[in-house]
């Protein structure tokens, strides 16, 4: 899949991600609030790795500016080596993850990241992830434009 196919992906993530948050916009609160509930998240199919979905939770990962998503892999998922234009932060909400970096997938040196557990992704960092047998939610946020770009 092309950096296009990836953008327009995206795009379909943070558009339905914003019907989502106009849903749960009360009557009476200040301009700007969003309160997302894990129900009227509105997930979609990430084009890569298969069987993962991304919902946009804030902002729009294919412009400037900060934006907020969480990925969901499922089980037994291989994410293969890529980097990410922009820094990341991320947090764990629910599995563990398995997450490396190099240029080839080494279960020997992944870093196993329990539910919970926050960190940072350096720009243009080089790196892998993996599930094993249980669905893992990772939240990340960033300032983009972002997006995946695969080793080839």
């Amino acid at each position: 899949m092309n950096n296009s196919q990836r953008r327009t992906a995206l795009i379909v993530a943070f558009a339905t991600g914003l019907a989502g948050a106009a849903l749960t916009y009360a009557q009476g609160e200040p301009a700007g609030r969003i309160v997302l509930a894990p129900s009227n998240l509105k997930w979609v199919d990430n084009p890569s790795p298969a069987g993962a979905q991304t919902a946009v939770l804030f902002g729009d990962p294919t412009k400037p500016g900060p934006y907020t998503m969480r990925v969901k892999f499922p089980p037994n998922t291989k994410n293969p080596p890529h980097t990410h234009p922009d820094n990341r932060q991320a947090t764990v909400i629910s599995g563990t993850w398995y997450f490396g970096h190099g240029d080839k997938i080494d279960p020997e040196k992944a870093t196993k990241v329990a539910a919970g557990t926050f960190f940072t992704e350096p720009a243009n960092a080089i790196h892998y992830n993996f599930t094993t047998s249980e669905e893992v939610v990772v939240q990340i946020s960033g300032t983009g434009p972002t997006a995946t770009n695969r080793l080839k």
